[in-house]
């Protein structure tokens, strides 16, 4: 034995003493099991800040930058909320700049053809597809009495209901869209004068001098005098201003809450026999001398779109930047044409041809086609064409009057 093996001796001997007893086997397995179970967290999350075991923060001057050790929350959790935030604050302003943008002209979608044929009402596909009779007329009316007949739109511009005269019961007849009665009242005249609210209709009571306000259930609101003068000789329903508050004929004003009716000058561009406001209601379209002029409301800054011949119009399209109307171009011939308001520029979108007339409906609720009735060899027809002249079309033989239903968007 020499000094190493002492050494050796005393080395071992001091291991084991301080040697610490190792953990019971059931414990350790208890950690290593919980371990396993847990749900690892993304790397990302591992960086200042992290409470990873074995990942004490170092201290020193760097600490307060890689963690918030005084309101205990992780940068992870930090970044999260300022993202949240700062969506929330993007949103705000981009709600806020929209509402400060004028607001754009309601927009729809076609909905059902209504139309009458034979004194009788029926609804189809915008086409004329698949018709079903929702209204059944007076039978044996005989030629002198048509149960369904009017002129202008049809359908109310909420396209929640239709509107028609009875040439056999004198009256004006509410219908929904399935044909059920809503209300009926005395009424004479040829156009359906509907408000821009859908709530009223206006129409002659006694022709030339009363003029009825109706609501949609049948009750009179009131009952206007036309001044003398009014009015003008030919066939003149009232007409409603945009606003609701007057209905014209020509060549007066009456408005509805019984004050003072007036005559128009003749600078006024409602004193001419055809004559539409745009949709937006700030400018106005008439005919005068056989010309097409546009005008802003009160008559000022008007200006000619087309030269002589126009026979029928004008028809605004929805959003206010195209005029359609009808010409004559020989005695048994007539044109229907759309001209761009701002340019001038006119598009040819059907020819006509026969004994008999020809006039537009209007505009669909999107702009792309335009609804006509033609009366060729005494058999009136409803037309459809679109805006670019192609894919002009019969939708209904026979029907001598009909309107497509605008139903609002979303619905």
């Amino acid at each position: 034995m020499n000094r190493h093996d002492d050494f050796d001796r005393t080395l071992a001997a001091w291991f084991e003493s301080e040697a610490l007893a190792p953990a019971p086997a059931e414990g350790l397995e208890r950690i290593l099991d919980g371990t396993r179970r847990r749900r690892p967290r993304p790397s990302w999350l591992a960086a200042a800040g992290s409470r990873w075991v074995g990942d004490a923060p170092t201290t020193g001057p760097t600490t307060g930058l890689r963690s918030l050790p005084r309101l205990d929350v992780r940068w992870s959790t930090a970044l999260v909320v300022l993202l949240v935030v700062a969506a929330l604050v993007g949103g705000a302003i981009l709600i806020a700049a929209r509402l400060r943008q004028p607001t754009p002209l309601p927009t729809g979608r076609l909905g059902h053809l209504a139309y009458a044929v034979d004194g009788d009402l029926y609804l189809a596909d915008w086409d004329g597809a698949n018709p079903v009779k929702v209204v059944d007329g007076v039978p044996d009316g005989g030629p002198l009495c048509q149960d369904v007949e009017g002129e202008g739109r049809m359908w109310s511009p909420d396209g929640q209901y239709l509107a028609y005269r009875s040439g056999c019961r004198g009256s004006v007849e509410l219908v929904d869209p399935e044909g059920h009665s809503v209300a009926s009242f005395p009424g004479q005249g040829w156009l359906v004068s509907w408000s821009p609210d859908s709530r009223r209709i206006a129409t002659w009571v006694d022709l030339g001098r009363t003029v009825g306000i109706y609501g949609v259930d049948g009750v009179r609101q009131a009952l206007l005098t036309v001044p003398p003068g009014c009015p003008a000789p030919g066939d003149f329903d009232p007409v409603w201003s945009p606003d609701g508050s007057s209905v014209v004929i020509v060549p007066c004003e009456v408005p509805v809450d019984g004050s003072t009716p007036r005559h128009l000058g003749p600078d006024d561009p409602r004193s001419h026999f055809q004559w539409a406001y745009a949709p937006d209601g700030a400018r106005v379209a008439y005919v005068a001398g056989g010309s097409l002029f546009v005008a802003a409301r009160d008559g000022s800054q008007h200006r000619v779109l087309i030269s002589g011949g126009l026979e029928f119009g004008p028809r605004w399209s929805p959003t206010g930047d195209r005029i359609a109307f009808t010409v004559r171009t020989a005695p048994d011939r007539f044109d229907l044409r759309v001209v761009d308001v701002a340019s001038g520029q006119v598009t040819q979108l059907a020819d006509v041809r026969g004994v008999g007339a020809s006039f537009l409906v209007g505009f669909s609720p999107e702009g792309d086609r335009i609804l006509y009735w033609a009366g060729v060899d005494d058999v009136p027809s409803l037309w459809s064409v679109n805006t670019d002249g192609s894919h002009a079309q019969v939708l209904v033989t026979g029907a001598g009057w009909g309107d497509w239903q605008w139903l609002p968007a979303g619905s």
